[in-house]
């Protein structure tokens, strides 16, 4: 399947404030959570998060109306952004996702986690069947909470991290062929460039792999220098330089999704063992589908679901140890 890439507006990122928070609804019976933490980078310090009130108007603004009732918000924790999920008084469940703090670094790529989850999951939900959740479109960018954020519907089940040492092999068989199914619908849809996503769906990416590959890791190189982290730049640089040409073997831009079968982004039914749902989406890119979430260490299940299992050429070892 082919897709154009999509006229989207760049967001500006202006980060809102992280940490330990109280969330505080009108009911003086309602407690306060905690806590904040560290993102993939480096430890990141933390402040006051939005209130309740914030979020309860940030809701009736999206779904214009006042007569929508917030009764819980839970801070999630272990995200690089500050994600909430809500219980609206009718009982259905949203999750609001905000940049991260203002004093949080964020690295080269992850300025658009919040752009690329948006549009990626409203991409998934155009030319696929996939259990994603749905984004809610709203007009404006940040409304109370001062920033732009993203909302989007609450996804059942357990996080198959939480669940997987209580499978069994034919359980766990069963969940990895789905994902390797999952995975093959991902990687088959295609644009006309290659890079970040928000770059693609801007007509703005690169007309080879090689191109944003090469692109893609000077920006983490330089994101390490910016942070004097000590590793062999000019080596790292010499050797992917001598096998770049590997890359040129990918001619179709594919959408990777970076962490599609990472245990935390999975979500299983407790009864069933069935996967329910797939999120995090926001490290997305188009490019070889050789990097997508669960190729490189795929089981034979996985490869069954996916329909066909990479050739160990010698050009293939290259692009994935790339």
């Amino acid at each position: 399947m082919h897709l154009p890439p999509l006229d989207v507006a760049v967001y500006p990122v202006v980060a809102m404030s992280r940490g330990t928070y109280s969330i505080r609804p009108t009911r003086p019976s309602s407690t306060a959570s905690s806590t904040s933490s560290a993102s993939s980078s480096s430890s990141r310090s933390c402040t006051a998060s939005p209130d309740f009130l914030s979020i309860q108007k940030v809701i009736c603004t999206v779904f214009r109306s006042s007569k929508i009732t917030v009764q819980q918000a839970e801070r999630l924790h272990g995200q690089l952004h500050q994600v909430y999920l809500t219980k609206l008084a009718d009982g259905s469940r949203l999750v609001l996702k905000c940049p991260p703090a203002y004093n949080v670094r964020l690295l080269r790529h992850e300025k658009y986690f919040l752009e690329t989850e948006r549009t990626t999951l409203e991409t998934l939900h155009e030319y696929t069947q996939l259990p994603v959740p749905q984004v809610i479109k709203f007009d404006g960018e940040g409304g109370a909470l001062g920033s732009p954020y993203v909302m989007m519907s609450h996804m059942p089940g357990r996080k198959l991290s939480e669940i997987a040492a209580s499978l069994t092999l034919n359980e766990k068989s069963n969940i990895d062929r789905t994902l390797g199914k999952y995975v093959g619908a991902l990687t088959a849809l295609s644009a006309t460039q290659f890079g970040m996503t928000h770059r693609v769906f801007a007509k703005k990416g690169c007309k080879t792999w090689r191109g944003a590959f090469l692109a893609l890791l000077e920006a983490i190189l330089r994101d390490a220098e910016d942070m004097l982290i000590t590793v062999p730049y000019d080596s790292i640089r010499y050797y992917i330089g001598q096998s770049s040409h590997y890359l040129d073997e990918v001619t179709q831009p594919r959408l990777v999704a970076i962490h599609a079968c990472d245990p935390q982004n999975v979500l299983i039914d407790e009864h069933t063992k069935q996967v329910t749902g797939l999120v995090g989406f926001s490290n997305v890119i188009w490019g070889d589908s050789l990097m997508s979430g669960g190729i490189a260490d795929g089981s034979d299940a996985f490869f069954q679901g996916l329909g066909e299992c990479p050739v160990r050429t010698g050009s293939v070892k290259a692009r994935l140890l790339m």
